[in-house]
């Protein structure tokens, strides 16, 4: 495919660009690059680039085509009606919630996050097209640059060690969310790397690749985060079964081509055992799960948390306190269930709560796990809106893939993602947080943009 520009027509590419577009795209490069090394430059890029698309979308746009293109989208749809939802939902809840119970601005505000992922793609879809791959590699650089710059020699080597480690992105579960997205893209993508490098640096880039998959590999075993390594194995496994269906599917090609990818595949995941091994990556994933069976006297059992808990109940592990909560969230669901408690509302709800100690309500002030978050939040209205959202995406995914215009590694990998996205969120709520929000603006506004591109154009590399 020819349609991706080399970076030396870089800056004859941005010259021709409008005044709105060069913001936007500029906003978009800090958005990627910045989350982690620059956080607040990053949050006022993300301001930028949703004043400037805006000014795109509904003022230029309408001389450009632009304001045709996006009101049209599905995806944009959607978020126009999770946005109708939540200002009627706030509406209702002035008048109806009960005393001490007050929906948060700033939870509501997150909730409309998945707008970003339409942003996103759009940048990369149309805007920026010709650079949709060097967007995606300055979230990658942002994670490397991060790495060195702001972690202390002291928590590699207590990492090395065996201890667990944040290395500080809020805790070691969002930490785990990083590394197992790096982890995913790097496998996915290495192929692609290799051979879009020329012979001169070829080696070079096999070894940056191997390098970025150790470190991917020895980040996610340090954070000893059962949810992500779940994560890992499910995203594992669709990503053979895809990419065996792919291949079947085409076993009509050549086979010297399909051989080498074969052979190189197999030589990643002998590596990849290697550096696990090496590691002693059993035990540290091991570890936490026999420390917290030990710590509560048993083995986890589901039979003790279908019922109710007793008043002032105060789990001490980790699966007992997530049981718990989503035993009860079910209570509060049932309470109100179309339109929910409002965003942001978990924390009173826990604290008014006659089923959680005190300290247990100093300590934990939301479910641990995003669809039941969203349920008790937004009721079933709101989450089936979500779940549209999401529903569109997957299919818009198959529907570029089959159109040609998604490339059957990028394929892999949407749906590779979507299977670790799924199962680290049943445990912990990223989309209560800015980490969530940027990795889900990131990769899916990825992986949409290859649906949202012009259908008139080549297709994508």
């Amino acid at each position: 495919m020819t349609n991706a520009l080399p970076l030396s027509a870089l800056t004859p590419w941005f010259s021709q660009k409008n005044l709105g577009e060069k913001l936007f795209i500029v906003a978009l490069a800090t958005f990627m690059f910045c989350y982690l090394p620059l956080l607040a430059v990053y949050r006022s890029a993300e301001s930028v680039m949703i004043l400037t698309f805006l000014w795109l979308a509904f003022v230029s746009g309408r001389e450009t085509g632009l304001r045709s293109t996006i009101v049209r989208d599905p995806l944009f749809l959607t978020c126009l009606a999770l946005l109708g939802f939540l200002v009627l939902a706030r509406l209702w809840y002035a008048f109806s919630l009960p005393p001490g119970i007050d929906p948060e601005t700033r939870e509501t505000r997150y909730v409309l996050k998945p707008v970003l992922v339409f942003l996103v793609a759009f940048g990369m879809g149309i805007i920026a097209r010709p650079y949709r791959w060097a967007l995606l590699l300055l979230a990658l650089l942002g994670l490397a640059v991060y790495l060195p710059t702001t972690i202390g020699s002291g928590q590699w080597i207590n990492a090395w060690a065996g201890n667990r480690e944040d290395f500080g992105i809020h805790n070691a579960q969002h930490t785990a969310m990083f590394f197992g997205t790096a982890l995913i893209g790097i496998v996915c993508f290495m192929h692609r790397a290799i051979k879009a490098s020329s012979r001169r640096w070829r080696l070079v880039m096999i070894f940056l690749m191997i390098l970025s998959l150790a470190v991917a590999v020895f980040g996610l075993i340090a954070t000893q985060t059962r949810a992500a390594w779940l994560g890992i194995t499910i995203a594992t496994a669709i990503g053979l079964i895809t990419a065996v269906c792919l291949i079947w599917r085409k076993q009509d090609k050549s086979f010297g081509k399909g051989h080498k990818k074969a052979v190189f595949g197999l030589a990643l995941l002998l590596l990849f055992g290697f550096v696990l091994a090496g590691l002693n990556a059993p035990e540290r994933v091991k570890a936490p799960l026999t420390n917290s069976q030990s710590g509560s006297g048993g083995l986890l059992t589901i039979e003790g948390y279908s019922s109710l808990p007793e008043q002032n109940s105060d789990p001490r592990t980790s699966h007992g306190v997530r049981l718990v909560s989503w035993r009860v969230a079910f209570e509060w669901l049932k309470e109100r269930p179309l339109m929910g408690w409002g965003p942001g509302s978990t924390k009173d709800l826990i604290n008014q709560s006659e089923f959680f100690s005190d300290q247990f309500k100093k300590n934990f002030g939301h479910l641990h796990n995003s669809f039941i978050e969203s349920l008790v939040a937004n009721g079933l209205i709101g989450s089936a809106i979500l779940l549209a959202m999401t529903a569109w995406i997957g299919y818009a995914a198959l529907a570029a893939y089959r159109n040609g215009r998604m490339p059957a590694d990028v394929f892999v990998f949407a749906l590779s993602f979507f299977g670790f996205w799924t199962a680290i969120n049943l445990f912990e709520s990223y989309t209560l947080y800015t980490t969530g929000h940027y990795i889900n603006a990131v990769v899916v506004g990825f992986i949409y943009s290859f649906y949202l591109q012009p259908q008139d154009k080549d297709p994508s590399p």
